[in-house]
């Protein structure tokens, strides 16, 4: 017998980015007419058309309901096949795992009530790199195989993939198949060219048995020529491709994967290779975290309020569509900053609309809540504040509140007391959110314990007092049971330490690089060059004239407080601490106006800890290598000491970097719209005025702390979805209320909500070594082991914990 023929699986697609040089609704345009033309393709010629992205079916659906049936038809027949599954192509670096698990939700539910369909291969051509903590997520959410293109093998800077078939493996040990299509055009072919293309793209596999070949037109929409269709099929009846027999035919993905061969194995992150886009429009990326939060603390309180007969209705439509919103948020070129200036604002109202509506559903969970307290007595301020984490803790809370007379006064000033239960609480008054010169808007800072998972409620009393002449300290230090903090005189920067060991020294200096306009770094492996230190501001000119470099501007029992005011070139940075008494963290805030171009801003924080340099990434933690290259991390970086870590925690960025000094955090990119290299051609035309993206007043939120390497996540998490109390008065009684408790703070709860009659939770162990942990909610307990980095979904009936293997 004969050697058995070459095998090549043809996957035929369009690549159509719903927005990036242009908006939403040009998307939905190029959407209309690309699905039109390949069900009138498919109607003439024999082939089978790939697509993926339930948000272009749904713009289908919604504008061309013929168009949308017959495609119908054709799934039916079996010439068009549903690709992928997911809503889209989000970008696979940046999401949370929590996205990442409502992106295959959204696109899995879609797919299976409009055409009964379940791909098992996720695609995801053209996002810039995958993170490694996707393979849990696909694994669990019932996924057998992974394909995508980038990063490609010609980025020499690139750490090379093992094939380009391999078997990823995920932190917590999870294994999936990935195939990496690496060829010039990538997912398509060149209209007119299929045939050529398609010999060129055979070579990757020449060593191989059966290859993929990607084909068919993109980048914005469209169909492959009825030339292409004809010369591929010419080459399917010959069974000739480069001058070689082998047997070719139309395929999917799915087909391609159970032929193939994975036997190399890879563990790591198939690195970010445009690294500079994640530096790039912090609006967008600012915005993304708030959606996130808002949407999955809105879940959590709302939940529980419905479970406790609080509300009646579950907010199901508020939640779908908030969650279709951020599934459209995370499209790889939006989330990413490459967008042009209309896709960026219309996005932003996008994600406001979401906001907006989630805030209406929170306050009324939050507002029933309070409503179960009894009525305040004569001259008492109730402020309630929810405690999403399932464990009771201490907390810092602000609040502000309106006294009903005004006091106008030199002499005199109304002072408050703070109690919890009866008990004074240690308290302070400072800075209302107001300029109004007389004493009535009240803003108070204080110390409580909040119950696990409920509303916490203190109560505060005005009198009348005479007023105190606030004295500033010559020197900025405060020292406490867990730590040492001082802000320099001379350099407005922080030194940190606990105990003996300092952990930080002249830290959160702002720092300008020299940069490029390109929002994607095209062959950036490290963001910026010539670094130039903020100077503290002669406070001679613009926003800062008149004013202290280095201010004591709040100090008391609860918090020390000190800005410092930076300038250099034509910005300006005012560095905001908050030294928290009794507390292992600082949280420290940047307000930045930014008046540059070819410029970079971040902030460098030193420290002499030598231990690993790691980051939170989707459902899971990773440890980078400390040589100044930028890498993306979420909602904390640190350095590991032992079993502790000092972390740096943020709710604003996504690029860091490390060296052997310290950390750095990349806040701004001084770059163009879509400013994308072209050969040698000149990156921006010089003769008119050009936008750059991040013009203008940015703030950015951080806290500093030293903890446990096991408990980082709880208190990161503690940290982002702070929130402020609210005044508010009730009338009814106090009353015993379900609530999700767990023993070990080593385990998180990343996720809370209710479907299909019953609370799904989504636990987390954000550790390298396996935890056990008891989760109880009224009276209903059950106990649960975690491997390292392990996600579970545990549904709760009310009788019942029980955990779910396949997730969706």
């Amino acid at each position: 017998m004969g050697a058995e023929k070459k095998k090549y699986y043809l996957v035929c697609n369009s690549h159509l980015d719903p927005v990036w040089m242009w908006d939403w609704d040009e998307g939905a345009s190029a959407a209309l007419s690309t699905f039109y033309q390949a069900e009138k393709l498919l109607s003439e010629s024999d082939f089978v058309f790939c697509h993926n992205e339930a948000l272009l079916y749904e713009y289908i659906e919604e504008y061309s309901p013929a168009i949308f049936s017959a495609i119908q038809e054709q799934v039916k027949a079996g010439k068009w096949k549903i690709m992928g599954g997911w809503y889209l192509q989000p970008d696979c670096n940046l999401p949370s795992g929590e996205s990442f698990v409502r992106q295959i939700r959204r696109g899995r539910k879609y797919f299976s009530e409009k055409f009964n369909a379940r791909p098992t291969v996720a695609v995801n051509f053209d996002s810039f790199g995958h993170s490694v903590g996707l393979v849990q997520i696909l694994k669990k959410t019932g996924y057998e195989g992974y394909l995508c293109c980038r990063p490609m093998s010609w980025d020499k800077d690139m750490s090379p993939l093992p094939d380009t078939e391999f078997i990823w493996r995920g932190k917590d040990g999870s294994e999936i198949k990935v195939s990496r299509v690496d060829d010039l055009t990538l997912y398509c072919s060149g209209f007119g060219t299929a045939k050529s293309d398609l010999e060129r793209k055979a070579q990757l596999y020449k060593e191989k048995s059966v290859g993929l070949l990607l084909w068919g037109v993109g980048n914005h929409g469209g169909n492959p020529s009825r030339k292409d269709i004809s010369d591929v099929n010419e080459m399917i009846s010959t069974g000739k491709l480069g001058g070689e027999e082998c047997e070719i035919k139309h395929s999917t993905p799915e087909e391609y994967f159970s032929a193939a061969k994975y036997e190399k194995v890879f563990d790591k992150s198939m690195q970010p290779c445009l690294i500079g886009c994640y530096a790039s429009m912090s609006a967008v990326k600012q915005t993304h975290v708030k959606l996130e939060n808002a949407l999955f603390e809105t879940e959590k309180i709302c939940s529980l309020a419905y479970m406790n007969g609080l509300i009646n209705d579950y907010p199901e439509k508020t939640f779908t569509d908030a969650e279709r919103a951020l599934c459209k948020f995370e499209f790889h070129d939006l989330l990413a900053g490459t967008v042009c200036r209309a896709a960026e604002e219309s996005s932003l109202l996008l994600a406001g609309e979401a906001l907006t509506r989630l805030k209406k559903e929170y306050d009324k969970a939050f507002f029933a809540y309070c409503e179960q307290h009894e009525k305040a007595d004569e001259g008492e301020f109730p402020i309630f504040v929810f405690n999403g984490s399932p464990y009771k803790r201490k907390a810092v809370i602000e609040g502000e509140f309106l006294i009903p007379d005004s006091l106008v006064s030199d002499t005199r000033q109304y002072s408050l007391t703070v109690k919890q239960n009866g008990k004074i609480v240690r308290s302070q008054v400072i800075k209302e959110g107001v300029n109004i010169n007389y004493d009535r808007r009240k803003r108070v800072i204080f110390v409580g314990e909040l119950p696990a998972g409920d509303v916490a409620r203190f109560d505060v009393t005005v009198k009348i007092t005479p007023k105190k002449q606030f004295v500033k300290p010559a020197e900025i230090v405060e020292e406490d049971c867990f730590k040492t903090a001082s802000i320099g005189r001379e350099t407005g920067l922080l030194r940190l330490s606990f105990g003996k060991k300092t952990l930080a020294e002249n830290a959160f200096c702002p720092v300008m690089f020299d940069d490029y306009p390109d929002p994607w770094g095209w062959g950036m492996r490290k963001i910026g060059t010539n670094p130039v230190d903020f100077g503290l501001s002669s406070c001679d000119k613009g926003i800062f004239a008149g004013l202290k470099n280095v201010n004591v501007v709040e100090d008391g029992d609860v918090v020390t407080e000190v800005e410092a005011l930076y300038e250099q070139n034509c910005s300006f940075v005012r560095m905001d601490y908050k030294i928290y008494k009794d507390f292992p963290y600082i949280d420290v805030t940047a307000d930045v106006l930014w008046n540059e171009k070819d410029k970079g801003l971040k902030l460098r924080i030193p420290t002499p800890l030598k231990g690993a340099f790691i980051g939170q990434i989707p459902y899971a933690c990773d440890e980078f290598e400390k040589n100044g290259e930028e890498i993306t991390a979420h909602r904390f970086i640190g350095v590991e000491d032992g079993e502790n870590v000092l972390y740096v925690a943020n709710d604003c960025a996504y690029s860091f970097s490390a060296d052997e000094n310290g950390l750095y955090v990349t806040l701004l990119r001084g770059v163009a719209y879509c400013a994308h290299p072209i050969g040698d051609r000149p990156l921006l035309e010089k003769d008119r005025y050009v936008p750059f993206v991040e013009d203008g007043r940015h703030t950015f939120r951080f806290r500093i702390g030293y903890c446990k390497r096991s408990e980082v996540e709880n208190a990161v998490q503690e940290f982002v979805t702070k929130k402020d109390g609210l005044n508010y008065f009730p009338h009814g009684d106090t009353k015993e209320r379900k609530k999700f408790e767990i023993s070990n703070r080593a385990i998180s709860l990343s996720a809370c909500y209710y479907e299909d009659g019953e609370y799904v939770l989504r636990l987390f162990n954000n550790n390298s070594v396996a935890e056990t942990a008891r989760i109880g909610c009224g009276g209903v307990t059950a106990e649960w082991s975690f491997g390292k980095y392990e996600v579970k979904t545990v549904l709760f009936n009310g009788k019942r914990f029980e955990e779910k293997k396949v997730w969706l």
